[in-house]
């Protein structure tokens, strides 16, 4: 009896993987042969065909196959599922929207602008920034407000699979409040070491997430907690706009992970790695107990290297540290 006619979602895929298996160990896979292995003959020609469909093995014959190096072919399926799969992701606040308006009403969202569809609450803004986020194929710009909406994606943030589909260039601007937040300096740095550009300012006046030249989400759920206001944006002179606000944002924030300088580089720096870590992130504006977890040693250690570097430096308080370390090159 045909076993493919009752299997549906994973468990047709996991039978589809065990054929594959089989065909794979037996070389030369063929109707006959898989039917000797106790496969049912209808479920061998249609695991057949839906295998030459994925590019996985080419006919050979009538009831004869031939397998592709799987080394070669299993990356390209893997690309075309990891394709559609970040092209569900782009669409999925969207529909959210859509469902949520057929179902509740959603009174609060606004859709139809031309190119502008507006967000209801927190969530909704949320989502739409991780939706954003995973259009980016190429740049993936970024200002994380203080907001709700910024709270909620930070809280719910895959790192793992946001490193993996990241875009070919990442930059962020932080708002400094948020260093505060549980987990949040600790992401940050992942994202910086992955090699994103992660930089911090104070009072960063709403949240924006653009995704190469495609779209754009605006958070404004710091002005209104309902989360009223927030919006995606299609339209090409609203996104170029945004694109210039950024950039001012990445111009005037602070780099998160501090990097050697033109004039002095690592020779010219009498600092070892943590306390570069620690005036990088003094100047970022982290307290000394956020530091001290980020590196992992305790508050009394920080407090006593900071006043090591302020004395080195000449600095009358932290920030002038910052600035006399910046001077000399060192970063």
């Amino acid at each position: 009896m045909s076993r493919l006619a009752e299997l549906h979602g994973p468990e047709f895929e996991d039978y589809l993987s065990r054929v594959y298996m089989t065909m794979i160990r037996l070389g030369t896979p063929t109707q006959e042969g898989l039917e000797l292995e106790g496969y049912h003959p209808d479920d061998v020609r249609r695991v057949g065909k839906e295998l030459v469909g994925r590019g996985l093995i080419t006919e050979d014959g009538p009831g004869r196959w031939e397998i592709q190096p799987p080394e070669e072919s299993l990356p390209r399926l893997a690309a075309l599922l990891e394709a559609r799969a970040r092209f569900s992701r782009s669409f999925a606040s969207e529909l959210g929207v859509i469902w949520r308006q057929s179902r509740e009403g959603a009174p609060d969202a606004e859709v139809g602008m031309g190119g502008i569809e507006g967000l209801g609450i927190p969530d909704d803004a949320a989502a739409g920034m991780r939706s954003v986020e995973g259009m980016a194929h190429r740049e993936l710009l970024m200002m994380v407000a203080d907001s709700p909406a910024a709270r909620v994606w930070l809280d719910r943030a895959d790192t793992t699979e946001r490193l993996e589909r990241r875009a070919d260039t990442v930059a962020m601007v932080v708002d400094r409040a948020l260093l505060g937040e549980p987990g949040v300096l600790a992401e940050l740095e992942r994202q910086s070491a992955a090699g994103a550009s992660v930089k911090v300012m104070g009072a960063v006046p709403f949240g924006v997430v653009i995704a190469d030249h495609t779209a754009a989400l605006v958070d404004l759920s710091q002005h209104d907690e309902q989360g009223g206001g927030s919006f995606l944006i299609r339209r090409a002179a609203v996104l170029a706009g945004l694109r210039a606000l950024v950039e001012v944002g990445n111009t005037r924030g602070v780099p998160l992970t501090p990097r050697p300088g033109e004039k002095g580089g690592r020779k010219g720096m009498p600092l070892d790695d943590r306390d570069v870590r620690i005036l990088g992130l003094l100047a970022a504006g982290a307290t000394d107990q956020m530091i001290a977890r980020s590196i992992g040693v305790s508050t009394r250690t920080v407090e006593r290297r900071i006043r090591f570097l302020m004395e080195h430096l000449g600095g009358g308080t932290r920030f002038q540290a910052g600035v006399q370390a910046a001077r000399r090159g060192w970063f």
